[in-house]
């Protein structure tokens, strides 16, 4: 018969400390961890703070996990189930869905370092719940560390994303004072036209009465050449 290593007992808080310890294990990003040869369970540890029993529920994973492609993240139940194959060794983990890949298959590949690290040192009956430990230590360091660090990571995308909404609404509020200005300019350049082309139509009329003034004149003393001509000749007639 397998042997399962007991769960960890979570006592009440009988101190501060101790209450930001259950409240900091309250959202784990790193829920269970599996190392198996097979089905056949190496070691395990659940971390979850939920009603399912996670090491029930890896167990029954273990059989159906296809041994083809080395890595791979399945979203079944509001959970992750990942795996890594190494050989005949499966190492998987049940994280929660805003662990991100990243930090679930860096947390498998270190998982398996310490695993083969471990187990090449380790021998006798003491070997079981040295790897138990392992993943123990492993998961609240990960829980600790890296998921503080991605929440400082979500805080600090949220608040570029805010700037970049500060600027693109900056931008917006500019943009429409330059179009007011714009339609403004346009305005005056629509009065300042019309204003043009009615000087235009007055130079042109007045270039036009002076062409006909001149024109009138120069008909005038043709005619007066050709009266003062036609007189003198019938004088001298």
């Amino acid at each position: 018969p397998l042997h399962t290593p007991p769960h960890p007992t979570r006592h009440s808080p009988s101190s501060p400390g101790a209450a930001l310890a259950v409240v900091s294990w309250q959202m784990p990003l790193i829920l269970s961890a599996v190392v198996a040869r097979g089905s056949f369970v190496l070691c395990e540890y659940d971390a979850s703070t939920g009603a399912d029993d996670l090491t029930e529920v890896s167990r029954k994973v273990l059989p159906k996990i296809p041994r083809t492609g080395a890595i791979r993240s399945y979203v079944y139940a509001g959970h992750t189930f990942n795996y890594l194959l190494e050989k005949d060794l499966i190492f998987l983990c049940i994280a929660a869905p805003a662990a991100g890949q990243e930090l679930v298959f860096e947390f498998l590949n270190e998982a398996r370092r310490s695993f083969e690290s471990l187990s090449r040192r380790l021998g006798g009956a003491n070997r079981e719940a040295e790897l138990t430990k392992m993943l123990r230590d492993l998961i609240a360091r990960y829980n600790k560390d890296k998921g503080g660090s991605k929440v400082r990571q979500m805080e600090q995308d949220l608040e570029d994303v805010t700037d970049l909404m500060r600027d693109n609404l900056s931008k917006v509020m500019e943009r429409g004072e330059r179009i007011d200005s714009l339609l403004d300019k346009t305005n005056m350049l629509k009065s300042e036209s019309v204003s043009f082309r009615k000087n235009a139509k007055r130079y042109n009329d007045d270039l036009w009465w002076q062409d006909q003034r001149g024109r009138m004149l120069l008909g005038l003393v043709a005619m007066a050449v050709i009266v003062i001509l036609t007189w003198r000749t019938m004088h001298k007639t």
